[in-house]
């Protein structure tokens, strides 16, 4: 409810309400040159500048199979990259993520009826990858559980659900690829209880990862910058480690 004497002050102005400064536009008006599904935009999480050629350098070398591509930085920092057609830029988004001189790019396609600065880019996608699991956990129930401790979002590879579905799989290794939010923890790992013996410690690892913090493993941020306090494990026998790197 507005405060009466907010209300008093303004009886006197000129009033103009949100539907008096609102219009419609005309969409499917986009020029055909600049399409926007063969448009895609980035944001590089790196807090010292990189430089054009370092920038065009490392993306030649990891798109050397493309051509006709181009790119320009924005004058709102994001990196805006034009490919040759349509089934270019979707191969781009499908190999993701992408990695500039050890930093993570990330890409996003552009909607035509969002501006650039509404294009969020808080998440990335990411293989992970977990060994020697037990043969005694090789479940389709457990597999998910493991899957779900990274992202909320996570896809099993088509070769293992069909695999179950017919009641023969391989077993000890886990590949998944998973949506990983850039502004939290990544999931190290974890203690698997067994009953009579000793626990096991099931490390989850990531493939192609950027250069991040190891006091919290966030990928968006650089141990340089980064003033949290680091996250410390205590075992059985009192000693400490590192939750996060060496």
């Amino acid at each position: 409810m507005a405060d009466a004497s907010l209300t008093a002050l303004f009886e006197d102005s000129v009033q103009v309400s949100t539907n008096d400064l609102t219009c419609d536009l005309h969409p499917c008006e986009v020029d055909q040159n600049e399409e926007p599904s063969r448009i895609l935009l980035g944001k590089l999480y790196c807090y010292s500048r990189l430089g054009r050629k370092a920038i065009h350098g490392s993306l030649r070398i990891a798109w050397s199979t493309l051509t006709g591509w181009s790119w320009k930085e924005r004058e709102d920092g994001l990196l805006q990259f034009t490919f040759q057609t349509r089934m270019d830029a979707e191969n781009v988004l499908l190999r993701r993520p992408w990695l500039v001189c050890g930093y993570l790019l990330v890409l996003m396609p552009w909607p035509s009826w969002l501006t650039p600065m509404e294009v969020v880019f808080d998440q990335t996608p990411i293989w992970v990858r977990l060994k020697s699991i037990p043969p005694f956990y090789w479940n389709k129930t457990n597999l998910q559980e493991l899957a779900s401790k990274v992202p909320t979002v996570y896809e099993l590879l088509g070769h293992i659900e069909k695999n179950f579905k017919r009641g023969s799989f391989g077993m000890g290794t886990l590949r998944f690829r998973a949506t990983a939010d850039v502004n939290k923890l990544l999931f190290s790992g974890f203690y698997l209880r067994r009953k009579g013996i000793k626990d096991l410690w099931i490390q989850y690892q990531y493939e192609r990862l950027p250069k991040l913090c190891f006091k919290c493993e966030v990928l968006a941020d650089d141990h340089r910058y980064c003033f949290k306090t680091p996250t410390i494990i205590k075992d059985a026998n009192g000693a400490f480690f590192p939750m996060y790197g060496t």
